[in-house]
């Protein structure tokens, strides 16, 4: 549950529709593709890494993965997380099976084995850079956070000394925020994430802002310079830009992604390299091979993407590359499973997956009789206004709730 915080805003809900969907979450960029293999071409799973699109269980890159049946929910910063924490614009990484295309407009689904979702930072704000109706910017533990369009926010805003929790992306100046929020009881223990740049005896330094992080003992085995890391710390600093790392404090896990297995990503490309026929990159940590869509798209570091494709030897071998454009909001993008509650036909709002849903701009017409009430199992598209309101572009019945 979030507070009330200082500043308060409505996102804008712009009357445009965005085209060119890669895959039903898309950010309206262009597309490229090659039609000769990769998604679906075999593979023995699926693995998607990216931020969460909708609830019920969870979607993530256009797919709808069970959660009910995982075998494991990993958090770093929960002991024992639960379905349920798991909210819009978090981004997580999820092993599943194969997928299984949807038809008649169905979002494409699949169930989950393992999934874990971890913030980037946790700290206060330092820097808040204002915009037109919400800000473009905050300073958390020293590092740049970009706030656009598609960043959902808590409903009453953000201030300067507020204690967040940032989801996000890592692109080539610090962080792109998916998700903000600011916990009731503020947190005890802080977070930075990002790229090591140096090493020292029980040191290291890390981020784009640089922070040095000291540990009690020697580091642990693999922290390496240009290792990326995260590093919970004590929220108190022993000086400017210097911390404390708490009892295990650094988190440089491998991904839970296995070869042979269907890939989406959503991220910001780093270390891109062309040579010839041949394209390399980064997006989310992971591996990827461009080569197949060379020609089609300009790629370069710090282009917003979402890619889909198969895993060989650890790397995603993109079939589908889209350049996401995230100055828009994703309008109609969000979708939402579950059972109707506290349903208020005055102002046109019910509760869903513990936010507000406005309908008030769908149609009756187009709205099934008798469907609006409290106990029904609803499927519901629109456009997240913030962290607990959604605007409804779409409302009918679902035929299996969890």
């Amino acid at each position: 549950m979030l507070r009330h915080l200082k500043l308060a805003w409505a996102a804008p809900l712009l009357g445009i529709a965005l085209a060119g969907v890669l895959h039903g979450c898309g950010g309206g960029g262009q597309t490229a593709s090659n039609n000769t293999g990769g998604v679906g071409s075999g593979g023995t799973g699926s693995y998607t890494n990216g931020p969460i699109s909708g609830l019920g269980s969870i979607i993530v890159n256009g797919v709808r993965y069970d959660v009910d049946s995982a075998t494991a929910l990993l958090s770093e910063d929960k002991a024992s997380p639960l379905a349920d924490d798991l909210q819009i614009g978090m981004v997580v990484e999820v092993d599943g099976g194969a997928v299984t295309r949807g038809t008649g407009g169905a979002t494409d689904a699949a169930r989950a084995v393992r999934v874990r979702y971890a913030s980037e930072l946790i700290g206060e704000i330092t820097v808040l850079t204002p915009g037109s109706g919400r800000p473009t910017a905050i300073t958390v533990m020293g590092q740049p956070v970009t706030i656009n369009a598609q960043t959902v926010l808590p409903a009453a805003g953000l201030a300067l000394t507020d204690k967040v929790v940032v989801h996000g992306l890592p692109n080539v100046s610090g962080f792109t925020a998916t998700r903000v929020d600011v916990p009731t009881v503020a947190p005890t223990v802080y977070k930075i994430s990002g790229v090591v740049s140096a090493v020292g005896v029980n040191t290291i330094t890390l981020g784009q802002s640089p922070q040095v992080i000291r540990f009690s003992g020697p580091l642990p085995a693999g922290v390496v310079v240009g290792k990326y890391v995260r590093v919970r710390v004590s929220s108190v600093p022993l000086s400017a830009n210097n911390w404390t790392a708490v009892t295990d404090g650094i988190v440089a896990r491998a991904q839970l992604v296995s070869d042979q297995r269907e890939g989406r990503l959503e991220g910001v490309i780093s270390n891109y390299l062309r040579q010839g026929t041949t394209a390399t990159g980064v997006v989310n940590g992971t591996s990827v091979d461009f080569s197949a869509v060379l020609g089609q798209l300009v790629l370069a570091n710090g282009l917003r993407v979402e890619i889909e494709g198969q895993y060989s030897n650890a790397t995603l071998v993109a079939a589908s590359v889209e350049l996401d454009d995230d100055s828009q909001p994703r309008l109609g993008e969000t979708e939402l499973h579950g059972l109707i509650s506290t349903l208020a036909t005055g102002p046109k709002t019910f509760s869903l997956r513990s936010i507000t849903v406005d309908y008030s701009s769908v149609p009756t017409s187009d709205i099934e009789p008798g469907l609006l009430v409290n106990g029904a199992c609803v499927e519901v598209k629109g456009t997240q206004v913030d962290a607990t309101h959604l605007m409804a572009t779409e409302v009918k019945r679902d035929d299996g709730c969890r």
